[in-house]
């Protein structure tokens, strides 16, 4: 072996032992000082339980005694008093007029809207920000959850996707469907009976049993008494053909666990999330609490949004949020309170020396609290390198972490 290799190879372990030695003192420094430090990191969540409970609305049956009913009002539209919601037919040659009534108007709307696509698509670079345009659409008006305009903006998009032959879709075509449907709405029988609105309210053809409950009824009920109503429930009439529901106010009546429920109180609002049935959270406030029963007590909320978008929602669980966190989490351990003003703070190791940063603790759990965020100098911030725990703690002191 050349001598060159032999002083690599002593100076190699000479450079190893040196830094097994270092480590073996900054084990020591750290032992003696029995400092131990954690990592501030940025925290967001929401602090909430479940109820499991009811819908109440204001809901009034619609019924008809005759053989055939055609419903003309969609699911989930407000309808003005007077507006027509449905026809009362005596016959099978009603109902099959109707039925190709409706079968047109969908027709007329799919030519329309591939006439639509073959004006302002003209090449290749128009149909695609045609597509892209009806794309956004669709997004649009599902993010807002509007069901009256996703039909329409879905069967644009799929016209423009699928592509449309221009030797079938044409304005000839268009005119022809328009005026056989004008012809069938003026051949309306005498014995037809048009069915009206008496207030202005939300069209569902939904009925399920439920309608005759009111607020009254599960206001301050314990939970056992809720459960009993959810279970009676009502056999629903044979003649209902939908409902009417007024106004935009409705309830859900929960059960819910008393250590939860601890977070509410009458007055107060909170936020529901009924999960895959609808994503959004919805603004609620709690009206009342029922006293405890075997740890769980009924809660009654009241929502003055998303009555459309809840219409096919009866029994439900929820997520009910109490509370909405955004800020930075250290370990409870870490929090240091002032003996003379008592204000709460952190010591932090910043280029090896001891910090002192004051915070304004958000909330505390027994293990970890969540810090606000502050814009001072001296603010502690995500990231920041926190004591835990350590002896003889001092700003400025100079230390291993």
């Amino acid at each position: 072996m050349k001598r060159t290799d032999r002083l690599t190879i002593f100076i190699a372990v000479l450079l190893f032992l040196g830094f097994l030695a270092y480590l073996g003192s900054y084990a020591f420094r750290a032992l003696e000082n029995g400092v131990v430090t954690a990592e501030a990191i940025s925290a967001d969540f929401d602090l909430s339980g479940t109820a499991s409970g009811i819908l109440i609305r204001e809901e009034t049956v619609l019924t008809s005694t005759a053989p055939y009913v055609d419903v003309t009002a969609a699911n989930g539209a407000r309808v003005a008093a007077g507006s027509v919601v449905a026809t009362a037919v005596s016959g099978p040659e009603g109902l099959e007029r109707a039925n190709r009534i409706h079968a047109l108007e969908t027709e007329i709307e799919r030519v329309s809207a591939a006439l639509a696509g073959l004006s302002s698509v003209s090449s290749v670079t128009s149909r695609e920000t045609a597509l892209t345009a009806a794309a956004r659409n669709v997004a649009a008006v599902a993010a807002r959850h509007d069901m009256l305009n996703l039909d329409s903006a879905a069967t644009q998009l799929s016209g423009l996707l699928l592509g449309v032959d221009s030797s079938q879709i044409s304005y000839a075509r268009l005119d022809e469907l328009q005026g056989e449907l004008r012809t069938l709405r003026a051949r309306v029988a005498d014995d037809d009976v048009s069915i009206r609105a008496e207030f202005p309210s939300t069209f569902s053809s939904l009925v399920d049993g439920y309608e005759h409950l009111r607020m009254e009824d599960v206001d301050g009920v314990s939970p056992s008494r809720l459960e009993e109503l959810i279970e009676q429930g009502r056999e629903t009439v044979p003649e209902a053909f939908g409902k009417l529901v007024s106004g935009y106010r409705w309830y859900f009546a929960a059960a819910m666990r008393s250590v939860d429920a601890a977070n509410l109180s009458p007055g107060r609002s909170a936020k529901l999330n009924f999960g895959r049935h609808y994503s959004a959270d919805i603004s609620a406030r709690v009206l009342s609490i029922s006293p405890s029963e075997n740890g769980s007590v009924t809660v009654l909320f009241r929502c003055d949004t998303a009555m459309a978008e809840t219409l096919a929602l009866r029994s439900a669980t929820a997520s009910v949020i109490f509370g909405s966190y955004s800020g930075i989490r250290i370990p409870a351990q870490a929090v240091q309170v002032d003996e003379e003003t008592q204000s709460t703070y952190v010591w932090c190791v910043t280029a090896m020396r001891l910090e002192r940063k004051p915070i304004r603790i958000l909330y505390a759990a027994n293990e970890y609290v969540i810090v606000e965020r502050g814009s001072a100098a001296d603010a502690l911030r995500e990231g920041n390198t926190v004591v835990v725990r350590g002896k003889d703690l001092e700003e400025g002191k100079l230390i291993d972490a």
